[in-house]
């Protein structure tokens, strides 16, 4: 049972499908993980989030309790729907300055701690040198590795002192592959040179970074055959002594097919144990990882882990609890509508207006929406245009509107799909999320590149539309 309460402590959980069952809350009790991550499923608004971790913190004390989070903003956000957030890092990547950037940073720690987090997986310090790549496109700051540096240097920044933990992933790099290791196991063919020169530059330069977060990625130059979570060449040998890392690091979630396939959970914690990886993250709790954890704590007791890496843990575990506060009651008591600074759509609006890729000329008269994405918060792009000011075109519009939001870069038939529409009909092409098709439809006579597809952006990309019919921008 000790073995398992120590074992519990390299844990970060997700909490099952139904909230928090008895058994649930009896288990967590009695073997209070190091931290919980949870998702926008997880709670129906942001009242009750701080409900669920007061609870959870209730159950867990003593012992300190993180509570995380993936609130990167755009397409990756918990707090979408309850609270407008900043765009996609591309899309800010574009046109904000560092002061901008640390402005958001820190509205959106403060923001999180005040509801009761204390742990956020982001920034992301991926180059996205791979452009068809269907995993982190617009999540990234950069295409170059200085670009990445500066403005993943500026969001932690802003993060710093707020009681917020940072973590920066996925390293030692995501960002040249074409396969999304939700679902399968990507493979980065780079060079050992080249991956120095790229994907390791930003994580060398945030060695101090508060945390890090594995990528579930083949690296045959660094150790073939082996996804880097759980290669010790790859979590000692290149981030902790040639990248010089000092933090805690953490898993990406075992779950995952690119860290999964063919594991159990105790086998896939075991093998990250066993590459150097201070936590492991199981972003969804089940009776598997409950036996996993078992099974891990045999292997503890049965000395089957390498103690010396295992233990290497509590000093930087210590250290990052030591340096992050757990939110004040004070903090817990602001009213929600006090997280938001005045200025803060104003000011978003702006950098992400300034942001917009325009190519061509907006057709004039009636214009309606063939296509779009389903959204998962605010309005429907056609009512957005709607309510800016552009006329339906009705049954005999003057040209089509098609809005994509994807993250997958589109297949060949879908992009000749789009050519035969634009070359046959004038035709107004969004992209608000990976934009990179629309370089292939020159045809369209509109194309406006977001890559971003919030709430608030599909609002100033029909503002825009509305100035761009009326010839004023």
């Amino acid at each position: 049972m000790d073995a398992q309460r120590i074992v519990a402590r390299r844990m970060v959980i997700g909490i099952p499908p139904g909230g928090l069952t008895p058994a649930f809350e009896k288990d967590f009790a009695q073997f209070p993980p190091a931290g919980v991550i949870l998702f926008a499923r997880d709670f129906r608004d942001l009242e009750d989030a701080r409900r669920l971790i007061a609870r959870l913190r209730e159950l867990a004390a003593p012992r300190r309790l993180f509570v995380s989070l993936d609130e990167e903003g755009g397409w990756v956000s918990q707090l979408a729907g309850h609270m407008v957030v900043p765009p996609n890092a591309a899309t800010l990547a574009r046109v904000a300055d560092h002061d901008s950037l640390r402005w958001i940073a820190a509205v959106t720690a403060r923001r999180l701690h005040a509801v009761g987090f204390d742990w956020d997986f982001a920034p992301v310090a991926d180059v996205h040198s791979e452009l068809d790549n269907p995993v982190i496109g617009p999540r990234a700051w950069g295409t170059t590795p200085q670009q990445v540096v500066g403005n993943v240097g500026a969001w932690l920044a802003g993060l710093a002192g707020t009681g917020v933990a940072g973590c920066i992933k996925h390293a030692p790099g995501h960002g040249d592959t074409r396969t999304d290791s939700h679902l399968a196991l990507p493979v980065c063919e780079a060079s050992e040179a080249t991956l120095a020169a790229r994907e390791f530059v930003p994580f060398a330069a945030h060695a101090n970074a508060d945390s890090l977060m594995t990528a579930h990625v083949v690296y045959p130059a660094l150790d073939p055959g082996v996804p880097s979570t759980y290669s010790r060449r790859v979590g000692q040998d290149v981030l902790r002594k040639r990248l010089g890392f000092k933090g805690v690091v953490i898993t990406d979630a075992l779950e995952m097919q690119g860290a999964a396939a063919g594991r159990t959970p105790a086998e896939a914690g075991l093998a990250a144990l066993g590459a150097g990886c201070d936590l492991l993250l199981y972003a969804h709790w089940n009776e598997d990882v409950r036996r996993g954890r078992h099974t891990i704590a045999e292997a503890v007791v049965e000395q089957k882990i390498d103690r010396e890496l295992f233990d290497n843990t509590r000093p930087r575990l210590a250290k990052f609890d030591g340096d992050h506060a757990v939110p004040s009651a004070a903090e817990l008591a602001m009213p929600l509508e006090s997280l938001t600074p005045a200025d803060w759509v104003p000011r978003l609006t702006e950098l992400i207006d300034r942001a917009l890729i325009v190519t061509g000329t907006a057709p004039a008269g009636g214009w309606r929406v063939v296509e779009e994405t389903e959204w998962k918060h605010g309005p429907l792009f056609a009512d957005a245009l709607r309510t800016a000011g552009i006329p339906d075109g009705g049954a005999a519009p003057a040209a089509d509107v098609i809005a994509i939001s994807s993250r997958i870069p589109l297949k060949p038939e879908k992009i000749a799909e789009l050519r035969a529409h634009a070359a046959s009909r004038p035709t107004v092409l969004v992209g608000l999320q990976n934009d990179r098709f629309l370089d292939f439809v020159p045809e369209a006579a509109l194309r406006v590149s977001a890559a971003d597809c919030t709430p608030l952006t599909r609002e100033v990309v029909a503002a825009r539309l509305v100035m761009l019919r009326r010839g004023v921008a």
